[in-house]
Protein backbone atom coordinates (compact mmCIF):
# COMPACT_ATOMS: atom_id res chain seq x y z
CA UNK A 1 0.00 0.00 0.00
CA UNK A 2 3.08 2.34 -0.13
CA UNK A 3 2.40 4.77 -2.82
CA UNK A 4 5.29 5.96 -5.58
CA UNK A 5 6.24 9.09 -4.95
CA UNK A 6 7.78 10.07 -7.83
CA UNK A 7 5.01 9.42 -10.23
CA UNK A 8 3.20 11.40 -7.89
CA UNK A 9 5.58 14.50 -8.34
CA UNK A 10 4.37 14.25 -11.90
CA UNK A 11 0.65 13.79 -10.66
CA UNK A 12 -0.39 10.29 -11.12
CA UNK A 13 -1.05 8.15 -8.09
CA UNK A 14 0.05 4.41 -8.21
CA UNK A 15 -0.28 2.48 -5.40
CA UNK A 16 -1.47 -1.55 -4.77
CA UNK A 17 -4.36 -1.96 -2.66
CA UNK A 18 -3.85 -6.18 -1.58
CA UNK A 19 -7.61 -7.90 -2.05
CA UNK A 20 -8.39 -11.28 -1.27
CA UNK A 21 -9.91 -13.48 -3.72
CA UNK A 22 -9.89 -11.70 -6.39
CA UNK A 23 -11.29 -14.42 -9.10
CA UNK A 24 -12.40 -13.28 -12.44
CA UNK A 25 -16.18 -12.69 -11.51
CA UNK A 26 -14.75 -10.30 -9.28
CA UNK A 27 -13.07 -8.40 -11.43
CA UNK A 28 -15.72 -7.95 -13.89
CA UNK A 29 -17.77 -6.65 -11.02
CA UNK A 30 -14.91 -4.25 -10.52
CA UNK A 31 -15.15 -3.57 -14.49
CA UNK A 32 -19.31 -2.63 -14.29
CA UNK A 33 -18.55 -0.57 -11.25
CA UNK A 34 -16.17 1.76 -13.21
CA UNK A 35 -18.39 1.11 -16.08
CA UNK A 36 -20.90 3.32 -14.24
CA UNK A 37 -18.74 6.45 -14.40
CA UNK A 38 -16.24 6.27 -16.93
CA UNK A 39 -15.07 4.75 -20.21
CA UNK A 40 -13.31 1.37 -19.59
CA UNK A 41 -11.12 -0.33 -22.35
CA UNK A 42 -10.21 -3.71 -21.19
CA UNK A 43 -6.67 -4.73 -22.45
CA UNK A 44 -6.78 -8.43 -21.26
CA UNK A 45 -7.92 -10.71 -18.26
CA UNK A 46 -6.27 -8.44 -15.79
CA UNK A 47 -5.86 -5.12 -16.95
CA UNK A 48 -8.31 -2.58 -18.07
CA UNK A 49 -7.92 1.73 -18.39
CA UNK A 50 -10.69 4.13 -17.50
CA UNK A 51 -11.27 7.88 -18.74
CA UNK A 52 -13.31 10.29 -18.50
CA UNK A 53 -15.87 10.17 -22.16
CA UNK A 54 -18.21 11.90 -23.52
CA UNK A 55 -21.46 12.23 -21.49
CA UNK A 56 -19.00 11.64 -18.24
CA UNK A 57 -21.58 11.01 -15.74
CA UNK A 58 -20.87 13.45 -12.66
CA UNK A 59 -20.09 11.50 -9.17
CA UNK A 60 -21.92 13.22 -6.07
CA UNK A 61 -20.42 16.05 -4.37
CA UNK A 62 -19.06 13.94 -1.63
CA UNK A 63 -17.70 11.77 -3.50
CA UNK A 64 -13.75 12.22 -4.17
CA UNK A 65 -13.44 9.71 -6.19
CA UNK A 66 -14.34 11.87 -9.16
CA UNK A 67 -11.60 14.00 -9.21
CA UNK A 68 -10.09 11.38 -10.55
CA UNK A 69 -9.77 12.00 -15.19
CA UNK A 70 -8.26 8.60 -16.19
CA UNK A 71 -6.29 5.47 -14.59
CA UNK A 72 -5.41 1.66 -15.04
CA UNK A 73 -6.03 -1.12 -12.78
CA UNK A 74 -4.15 -4.22 -12.91
CA UNK A 75 -4.74 -7.47 -11.50
CA UNK A 76 -1.62 -8.76 -10.08
CA UNK A 77 -0.33 -12.50 -9.93
CA UNK A 78 0.68 -14.30 -6.78
CA UNK A 79 4.18 -15.22 -7.43
CA UNK A 80 4.64 -19.41 -7.09
CA UNK A 81 6.60 -19.93 -3.69
CA UNK A 82 8.35 -23.63 -3.58
CA UNK A 83 6.70 -25.38 -0.47
CA UNK A 84 8.40 -28.21 1.22
CA UNK A 85 6.20 -30.96 1.79
CA UNK A 86 8.30 -33.30 4.01
CA UNK A 87 7.15 -36.74 2.36
CA UNK A 88 3.28 -35.29 1.77
CA UNK A 89 1.19 -35.49 -1.11
CA UNK A 90 -0.81 -32.62 -0.60
CA UNK A 91 0.11 -28.98 -2.00
CA UNK A 92 -1.81 -25.87 -1.03
CA UNK A 93 -3.01 -23.82 -3.51
CA UNK A 94 -2.45 -19.77 -2.96
CA UNK A 95 -5.08 -17.55 -4.78
CA UNK A 96 -4.08 -16.90 -8.04
CA UNK A 97 -4.63 -13.03 -7.79
CA UNK A 98 -3.76 -10.97 -4.46
CA UNK A 99 -4.01 -7.15 -5.21
CA UNK A 100 -4.61 -4.49 -7.97
CA UNK A 101 -2.55 -1.76 -9.00
CA UNK A 102 -3.74 1.39 -9.53
CA UNK A 103 -2.59 4.03 -12.04
CA UNK A 104 -4.89 6.93 -11.25
CA UNK A 105 -4.34 10.55 -13.39
CA UNK A 106 -4.89 13.38 -10.67
CA UNK A 107 -3.11 15.85 -12.20
CA UNK A 108 -5.71 18.76 -12.65
CA UNK A 109 -6.60 18.04 -8.81
CA UNK A 110 -2.75 19.02 -8.13
CA UNK A 111 -2.68 21.92 -10.82
CA UNK A 112 -6.14 23.35 -8.92
CA UNK A 113 -4.68 23.17 -5.55
CA UNK A 114 -0.82 24.85 -7.17
CA UNK A 115 -3.47 27.70 -8.73
CA UNK A 116 -5.56 28.24 -5.82
CA UNK A 117 -2.62 28.61 -3.31
CA UNK A 118 -1.07 30.12 -5.79
CA UNK A 119 -3.34 33.22 -6.19
CA UNK A 120 -3.86 32.73 -2.41
CA UNK A 121 0.04 33.52 -1.86
CA UNK A 122 -0.40 36.75 -4.30
CA UNK A 123 -3.13 38.04 -2.45
CA UNK A 124 -2.35 37.53 1.35
CA UNK A 125 1.34 37.56 0.85
CA UNK A 126 3.66 35.67 3.89
CA UNK A 127 6.02 33.06 3.93
CA UNK A 128 5.98 30.81 0.81
CA UNK A 129 7.08 28.49 2.93
CA UNK A 130 4.03 28.03 5.02
CA UNK A 131 2.05 27.87 1.58
CA UNK A 132 4.26 25.23 0.12
CA UNK A 133 2.87 23.85 3.43
CA UNK A 134 -0.38 24.07 2.94
CA UNK A 135 -0.22 22.35 -0.84
CA UNK A 136 1.80 19.42 0.69
CA UNK A 137 -1.38 19.04 3.03
CA UNK A 138 -3.91 19.92 0.34
CA UNK A 139 -2.79 17.28 -1.94
CA UNK A 140 -1.98 14.64 1.34
CA UNK A 141 -6.09 15.28 1.73
CA UNK A 142 -6.52 14.55 -1.47
CA UNK A 143 -4.92 12.01 -1.66
CA UNK A 144 -6.05 9.94 1.52
CA UNK A 145 -9.81 11.24 0.34
CA UNK A 146 -9.07 9.29 -2.84
CA UNK A 147 -7.59 6.29 -1.94
CA UNK A 148 -10.82 5.98 0.91
CA UNK A 149 -13.47 6.30 -1.54
CA UNK A 150 -12.07 4.18 -4.16
CA UNK A 151 -11.30 1.25 -1.14
CA UNK A 152 -15.56 2.03 -0.46
CA UNK A 153 -16.26 1.02 -3.87
CA UNK A 154 -14.18 -1.69 -4.40
CA UNK A 155 -16.11 -2.98 -0.94
CA UNK A 156 -19.61 -2.36 -2.46
CA UNK A 157 -18.33 -4.12 -6.22
CA UNK A 158 -16.80 -7.04 -4.21
CA UNK A 159 -20.00 -7.58 -2.05
CA UNK A 160 -21.51 -10.28 -2.26
CA UNK A 161 -24.85 -9.75 -4.00
CA UNK A 162 -27.05 -12.58 -2.13
CA UNK A 163 -26.28 -15.28 0.68
CA UNK A 164 -28.84 -17.83 -1.06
Amino acid sequence: MRLDMGQLLIGRLVYVEPVAALDDIRFERIIRGFAQHYEVTPHDATAFSFARGEGYLQISKGDAFGYVDSGSIERLGRTAEPIETHGGNVIPMPPRYNGLRFVLNIRVLLVYWVFLLLVGWMILGGDWMVWLCGFVAAAATSVWLIRRSLRAKLNNWLARESWN
